[in-house]
């Protein structure tokens, strides 16, 4: 693995690892200045500094005890990948239901773009049905459908 392979492994661990912090810094930190991270099974899609630090901490907010476990992990020079699993105590609402204290555990990957030591892109995939199963909670956009 040459040197920029093995730092970026670190920036894949490093990412993981800052979602157990309080400090929203300890993300941002990690992405480019225009740096993007998309969550694919929420929608959301964010562009630089001020909107990366402003999901960083509505995710520590909501997510009590969050911890990210990699379970396999390889980076390139330009590229790399995660495979994790996400465990955290739910707190707050999941669609007007109060589900503080739900115990969450998710599985995932991640793939990454680097460039100049720094993430430039990173997007997130996971079953989101896991979620709702452990919420016990039906999505609002779902609660109109028919079944026949």
């Amino acid at each position: 693995m040459n040197d920029d392979a093995s730092t970026h492994v670190g920036l894949i661990r490093a990412i993981q690892q800052s979602w157990s912090d309080p400090d929203p810094e300890s993300f941002v930190s990690l992405f480019t200045p225009d740096g993007l991270f998309e969550d694919r099974a929420y929608g959301i899609v964010l562009n630089g500094h001020e909107q990366l630090r402003a999901h960083a901490r509505r995710m520590k907010k909501h997510n009590v005890g969050l911890s990210v476990e990699i379970l396999t992990c390889d980076a390139t020079e330009r590229t790399g990948h995660a495979e994790w699993e996400l465990s955290h105590v739910f707190t707050g609402h999941f669609d007007g239901v109060d589900c503080t204290g739900t115990p969450i555990r998710i599985r995932g990957a991640s793939i990454y773009e680097f460039e100049g030591g720094r993430i430039r892109r990173a997007t997130d995939y996971w079953n989101y049905m896991e979620i709702v199963r452990s919420v016990g909670v039906l999505p609002k956009e779902l609660r109109g459908f028919r079944t026949s």
